[in-house]
């Protein structure tokens, strides 16, 4: 790992000094004179303590399955303002300059070239394909409050990550709430399959088209005040203490209850009469 000690911006004119050699990991990238200091201090350390933990605790061929224990605590450990989240330079400096090796570790490979290297979008690219950014705004959109449990269930699956996340309505609390729930209904015990996730995403999407989920379930709005707590008590924070344990997010108050409540009423309506590929043959397997 790169011994970089607090964040920094990159300029997207660094993306072109990256290369195929790159993203092999056969030699580094000459981009410091596109970077820039970041805001405020914000020290690393933390980060790369549970970006090296996961790398550790999940060797082997399926890295994919780290997801859902480094994104709530990479978003512990990264304590960000969802305004600085959204900007795409900190993102391509960690991807780039400050964990590269982990954004090879976690996407080399492909169903036909396991040597492949990542693309370079999973170092540059956009939140929804980014080897990091993707799992900070999964821990953030999907926890409840300052529980990380409903993200730890949406990063268990793929399907969630690459269909419902992408959606603009992943955004609404309760919508993204009751997602997990119609697709975890017992808790871990049991599970929805990908494909049901993915039918699931397009019945959500046609019927957020018709449907103000705003007003048919509310949200409550999140503490600005509790951010500014969490991200204070971050100079204190010491991932070490939660390897094992979800660490506390931002202590926002929880979603409605009974807004999630009726999207999940709703979502389960809808995921009974979506169609679900291969659902047939099964039923009459």
């Amino acid at each position: 790992m790169t011994m970089e000690q607090e964040l920094q911006e990159l300029d997207q004119g660094a993306i072109a000094r990256l290369d195929f050699g790159f993203a092999a990991g056969d030699h580094g990238a000459d981009v410091g004179d596109f970077s820039c200091p970041f805001a405020r201090v914000v020290n690393l350390d933390g980060a790369r303590a549970v970006i090296v933990e996961a790398m550790a605790r999940f060797p082997g061929a399926s890295p994919a399955q780290s997801d859902c224990w480094l994104g709530p605590r990479l978003h512990a450990s990264l304590r960000l303002t969802r305004r600085e989240a959204a900007r795409k330079g900190i993102w391509r400096y960690l991807g780039v300059v400050a964990f590269p090796d982990y954004v090879r570790w976690r996407f080399t490979g492909e169903p036909n070239d396991p040597e492949a290297p990542p693309k370079l979008e999973r170092f540059v690219g956009p939140d929804y394909k980014h080897a990091l950014a993707r799992l900070w705004w999964m821990a953030e959109m999907f926890r409840d409050g300052a529980d990380y449990a409903p993200a730890v269930q949406a990063l268990s699956n793929q399907d969630i990550i690459n269909s419902l996340f992408r959606m603009e309505v992943a955004h609404h609390r309760p919508t993204a709430l009751g997602a997990v729930r119609v697709l975890f209904p017992k808790g871990d015990d049991e599970r929805k399959i990908g494909r049901e996730a993915n039918a699931l995403a397009k019945a959500v999407n046609t019927t957020a088209a018709t449907v103000l989920l705003d007003a048919f379930a509310p949200d409550a709005p999140l503490d600005e005040n509790a951010r500014e707590r969490w991200i204070t008590d971050g100079d204190h924070f010491d991932p070490a203490l939660y390897l094992d344990d979800l660490p506390p997010g931002p202590d926002d108050p929880p979603a409605p209850p009974e807004s999630v409540e009726r999207i999940a009423e709703l979502f389960g309506v809808l995921l009974e009469e979506a169609p679900v590929r291969g659902r047939e043959r099964e039923a009459f397997s």
